[in-house]
């Protein structure tokens, strides 16, 4: 799970807020400190926009989490002969080393869960959420207003 931040438009103040790695959800915001309603185009309404295409795309996560095993080989080697060879290490590079370990197993994981069906399981609840607020003709009449475009079928 991971955070979204913004400034209020309103009154300024920081807000914080628990989101989906792929911000969906509605656009519709409320501050608060003020409570003000404003439009967040960060969120978005996955029945009208649809999901995030790299969802769906285990080879992009497969081909990342090569990419980033490579580069964390690579570091891996070029460290241990610089303690071999020096007797100690640049810290940059010992970081590269724990930067491309976090990324291959990041990658790897969101990999694991497209093949095994998690992310689009994960799809459809935010689908079904969306599709609920959409029945909703008030808060359709909203997204109207804030000039987000949202076809006949759901007005």
């Amino acid at each position: 799970m991971g955070y979204v931040e913004w400034n209020c438009p309103k009154c300024g103040k920081k807000n914080r807020e628990a989101c989906n790695a792929w911000v969906y959800g509605s656009p519709i915001r409320n501050c608060k400190a003020c409570n003000s309603e404003y439009f967040d185009n960060r969120w978005r309404e996955i029945a009208l926009e649809g999901a995030e295409p790299a969802t769906k795309s285990p080879k992009l996560y497969l081909l990342a989490t090569l990419g980033f095993l490579v580069f964390t080989i690579v570091c891996a080697a070029w460290l241990i002969t610089d303690v071999r060879t020096m007797g100690s290490y640049p810290v940059k590079l010992a970081g590269c080393v724990f930067g491309g370990t976090i990324g291959t197993i990041g990658c790897f994981v969101i990999f694991l869960r497209i093949v095994l069906g998690y992310e689009e399981k994960q799809n459809k609840k935010y689908y079904e959420e969306s599709l609920q607020r959409l029945t909703d003709k008030a808060y359709v009449k909203k997204l109207i207003s804030y000039g987000y475009t949202v076809p006949e079928k759901f007005r």
